[in-house]
């Protein structure tokens, strides 16, 4: 995903770049990023505004089941020339180009993006029933004849000690 600095100018250029899923190292990708790239120079710096797309196949948290989420997200990159001012805070965003420098890489900062859009709690849907505790059967697709108001066994000590806990007050 690199652009030569040489297809670049003063006037905004479209760059529409495409890499296959292989190249980011994120297993959960599912399909090729697609990157459309909007692209100035102003001086010696150089203003990437992206948006990128792409896919990822993922197991929700609930019920197991695969699933593709679709992504897009854009993101903005700046690459300044490295003899400019090096004092500046470190930014995110920044990119300081060597002299002589002949593209901008995009890779990281889409891997980067990537990464961030990969859910911490994956759900099929906000609306997904999981998992029966007891039978294991998927409530998203079939019912079963479990008891659901089963108590825990484990509470069965603390419920003594509550009975009693009443029966002392009466």
């Amino acid at each position: 995903m690199k652009i030569l600095i040489s297809h670049i100018s003063d006037d905004t250029r479209l760059f529409d770049l495409t890499a296959k899923k292989a190249r980011f190292d994120i297993p959960e990708l599912c399909k090729n990023v697609e990157v459309q790239a909007k692209v100035y120079r102003s001086g010696n710096n150089f203003y990437v505004t992206a948006i990128l797309k792409s896919a990822f196949e993922l197991t929700c948290d609930r019920c197991m089941d695969h699933y593709v989420m679709p992504v897009e997200e854009s993101f903005r990159v700046v690459y300044v020339s490295s003899s400019e001012e090096e004092d500046e805070e470190k930014e995110d965003d920044i990119v300081h180009l060597e002299p002589g420098a002949v593209e901008l890489d995009l890779r990281p900062f889409v891997r980067d993006t990537l990464l961030l859009l990969i859910p911490f709690k994956k759900l099929c849907s906000k609306t997904c029933s999981g998992l029966c505790a007891n039978c294991g059967a998927n409530l998203n697709h079939e019912t079963c004849s479990c008891n659901q108001n089963r108590i825990d066994p484990r509470w069965d000590t603390l419920n003594e000690l509550k009975k009693t806990l009443e029966n002392a007050e009466e």
